[in-house]
């Protein structure tokens, strides 16, 4: 069962800007956990890759919220890239998951997560 959904678009432009005047401190400051993933990635796409994974980050926040789980940007960490993107929080969601999906084309970028609550039948 659905407990909490999240949701945010970024500006692909608005990450660029950022990236562009605050380089590597910028990157450090929201991704502590590193997004390498981004950086193999074609040159074109950095910022449509960087600004989807912060774009999950708030969705996760969002959703988490609704179910009465605060945590900060910093809590939430983006890994790997592809279809083997995984989301890892630092406190314990017990009884629940999340689904979630990411996309981003040039201008845009979306993300949405799912909180979902595990159903045990005996």
């Amino acid at each position: 069962m659905i407990v909490g959904i999240g949701i945010d678009i970024v500006s692909v432009k608005r990450i660029k800007d950022t990236y562009e005047r605050f380089g590597d401190r910028f990157i450090k400051k929201v991704f502590p956990e590193g997004i390498d993933y981004c950086f193999k990635k074609r040159k074109g796409e950095l910022h449509g890759c960087i600004a989807a994974r912060f774009a999950l980050k708030e969705a996760t926040i969002k959703a988490l919220s609704q179910v009465g789980i605060q945590v900060g940007f910093k809590d939430v960490s983006v890994l790997g890239g592809g279809r083997r993107i995984k989301l890892k929080l630092r406190k314990e969601i017990e009884g629940k998951e999340l689904l979630f999906s990411i996309s981003h084309e040039r201008e845009f970028a979306v993300a949405v997560v799912n909180v979902v609550k595990r159903e045990f039948h005996p």
